[in-house]
């Protein structure tokens, strides 16, 4: 059985990936100079990317220039509205934008729409036509943009005003911007606009802006038309049978989900200020029953393709038997269910280690590093660790930690577990000094276990094998880091 991808699991370490990747290209310093050849060609249409979108321009916005006021929204005379409050996916919709002052004349703007599971990346795409006063420009990467369609290295989109309308003073002006989100649902979106109420004189100068933030939730119906497949439940780390309270699960069959459709969760599909995992994710749920659990259940989902979900098993009480069951367009009309799997391999810890694919080496890295303990071959950019480094390994079903962390919740901070481990790395069992941590995982979900290991200074080159023992059961046999002086 291949070994876990760590990213489908438990953790927001992909969005903070995303994150990473978030271009913050160097304003340009034309702009500075508002020379009348610049500022007559804002007019007709703007600088790219300055809606305060956190991707572009460090989240910059039209008040970089426009700036006699101050920040955007200092004036408390005019503003910009927004229709738009949710999207139903692959459904078009008019995007109603507002700018209004009682001193302004002209007006203009700039919109774009991206996953709040990752910044950098357009959501939908926004239509234009002839004779209207706005276009649409992709990120090319230049000053004003290229016209779509936008993909590849210049996917990002915005809609923006063209030929910046002029009015009698103070009438406002509404653009009217039809926009299609994506064919499925891909979590909450994030809405950008920024709207330049200007007195007309032809310079930047005496000029109000204004913007908008809006959180976008998927309110499409599921549409899902062929009955989930259960085959098989395993433990999240070790795809092997035994599992425990809280621990990760996977499930395995088919018909879960589109062919070639993933969904990791991300920001976007967490709930209560970022801090919980759904129970439905891309249409799909998960529910239970078991041992002290006195009415279904459903898990926080992590992961969600054709042929498996990865989930975190809930708080049982006891050891029995789990009834467990794939649920596709949850509590609606057109909703499918699996077959009942009845689930016997539960127990009181179910300790495994996540490992890498296609490989017996355990997911690890040299702490504080973000190197991974690999071979190169193996993993680009592995290397092995050496005698006396630190290490941390990461793993699944190992019961309560001090302070109770409830299923589907982040570990917002250090938190140890709650019973006694053993560690043996090779043929040496780990004084307590060299475990220096052993508990949740923080900024994780609370399936994910953290451990912080020092490797001892006598162990000789090569793989070198490491389990964990915790209540008389052990991580799996078989499993190694690769050690070299």
């Amino acid at each position: 059985m291949q070994g876990c991808n760590l990213v489908k699991y438990f953790t927001l370490g992909v969005v903070l990936w995303r994150v990473s990747r978030m271009i913050s290209r160097i304003f340009p310093a034309i702009l500075f100079t508002l020379a009348p050849a610049v500022v007559l060609a804002e007019s007709v249409m703007p600088s790219i990317g300055y809606t305060g979108a956190p991707a572009d321009h460090k989240g910059q916005n039209c008040s970089v220039c426009h700036s006699s006021f101050g920040a955007a929204n200092s004036n408390t005379q005019g503003s910009v509205t927004v229709s738009i409050t949710n999207y139903n996916p692959g459904v078009q919709q008019m995007i109603h934008v507002t700018v209004s002052n009682p001193m302004a004349t002209r007006w203009g703007f700039q919109m774009t729409i991206r996953e709040v599971n990752d910044e950098t990346t357009e959501a939908g795409t926004f239509s234009t036509s002839t004779g209207v006063p706005f276009t649409v420009v992709c990120d090319d990467g230049s000053l004003y943009g290229s016209a779509p369609p936008c993909n590849g290295n210049n996917g990002r989109q915005f809609a923006e005003h063209l030929n910046a309308p002029t009015t009698a003073e103070g009438a406002g002006y509404e653009w009217d911007v039809p926009w299609t989100p994506p064919e499925t649902e891909v979590g909450r979106l994030h809405i950008y606009v920024a709207a330049v109420a200007a007195n007309g004189d032809g310079t930047a100068q005496g000029d109000y802006v204004y913007t908008y933030e809006g959180t976008l939730p998927n309110v499409g119906a599921c549409s899902l038309s062929v009955a989930p497949n259960l085959r098989t439940v395993m433990n999240g780390a070790s795809f092997l049978p035994p599992f425990s309270s809280d621990a990760m699960i996977t499930v395995f069959g088919t018909n879960f989900q589109v062919s070639g459709l993933q969904r990791t969760v991300g920001l976007g599909d967490l709930d209560n200020n970022n801090t919980t995992f759904p129970t439905t994710l891309a249409c799909v749920a998960v529910e239970v029953t078991g041992p002290g659990i006195a009415q279904p259940v459903r898990l926080p989902i992590a992961f969600v393709e054709d042929d498996q979900i990865n989930a975190q098993a809930p708080e049982f009480v006891g050891t029995g038997p789990v009834m467990l069951k794939v649920i596709l367009n949850p509590d609606a009309s057109n909703q499918l269910l699996s077959d009942v799997a009845t689930l016997n391999s539960q127990q009181a810890f179910a300790p495994a280690f996540f490992f890498i694919p296609n490989s017996t080496t355990i997911a690890a890295q040299i702490a504080g590093t973000g190197v991974t303990v690999a071979d190169p071959t193996l993993v680009p950019g592995g290397q092995a660790a050496k005698p006396g480094d630190i290490v941390t390994l990461w793993g699944t079903g190992f019961g309560d930690f001090m302070q109770l962390i409830p299923p589907g919740q982040l570990a917002t901070a250090a938190d140890p577990l709650a019973n006694p481990i053993t560690v043996t790395i090779g043929t040496t069992t780990l004084s307590s000094a060299d475990v220096l941590y052993a508990g949740a995982s923080p900024g994780s979900l609370g399936g994910l276990y953290q451990f912080n290991v020092r490797i001892p200074t006598s162990t000789p080159n090569g793989a070198t094998p490491v389990t964990i023992t915790i209540g008389g059961f052990s991580t799996q046999t078989g499993l190694k880091i690769p050690v070299q002086q």
